[in-house]
């Protein structure tokens, strides 16, 4: 059941990738350790659970902000019996997210990802870099790196059909990614730490 199986996970001090495809799954409160804190260091999360509530996924949105490791979700819930206000609170809560890279799922339909699929990029072309803390600030030395990182990694391809992603998830067969530079979030990185530097 459900508490066994997070009694489990419990167990294991550090994991960085978690794979649960499980109905018994109710309550994604358990979770909240991996995610959230300064012991998290949950990067990966794939979870399929019919059983979830609607109530219980605005909620894991809600905190999606503070889940700072966090790097790439799959999300397979009833989505089918919930209402739509889950996607605003989706939306909204991954645009302040500056950790999230990627989040994938099958009904995330093409006007979700249209609002979320620039913020994903930029966080994953290198956002943080410009979150200028109390105690630090990124030197100018390794802006250079920055940017040659976001111009060359590869970004989450979201042209991807939901049947080819059931094969992705559930067989080991994953295609090659497909390489595309993303001049916007060059451009919008610069632009960023020029306005930093004025202020």
């Amino acid at each position: 059941d459900c508490s066994r199986i997070m009694e489990t996970i419990g167990l294991f001090q550090s994991i960085e990738t978690l794979c649960l495809h499980c109905n018994a799954i109710v309550d994604l409160s358990p979770l909240g350790p991996l995610l959230i804190g300064s012991n998290a260091t949950l990067k990966s999360l794939v979870l399929s659970a019919d059983g979830v509530e609607e109530t219980d996924v605005i909620d894991f949105f809600r905190k999606l902000p503070e889940m700072k490791c966090l790097r790439h979700v799959f999300l397979k819930f009833p989505f089918i019996g919930y209402s739509q206000s889950w996607k605003g609170v989706a939306v909204d809560a991954i645009r302040r997210n500056k950790s999230l890279e990627c989040i994938e799922g099958g009904h995330f339909d093409d006007n979700f990802i249209d609002k979320t699929e620039v913020a994903l990029s930029l966080n994953r072309g290198g956002r943080r870099a410009l979150e200028v803390e109390s105690s630090s600030v990124l030197p100018a030395n390794l802006w250079p790196r920055v940017l040659e990182r976001a111009t060359n990694i590869v970004y989450c391809d979201y042209s991807i059909s939901e049947e080819e992603e059931e094969i992705y998830y559930e067989s080991e067969a994953k295609s090659e990614p497909v390489e595309s530079t993303r001049v916007d979030v060059v451009f919008w990185l610069l632009r960023e730490k020029m306005v930093g530097q004025c202020l």
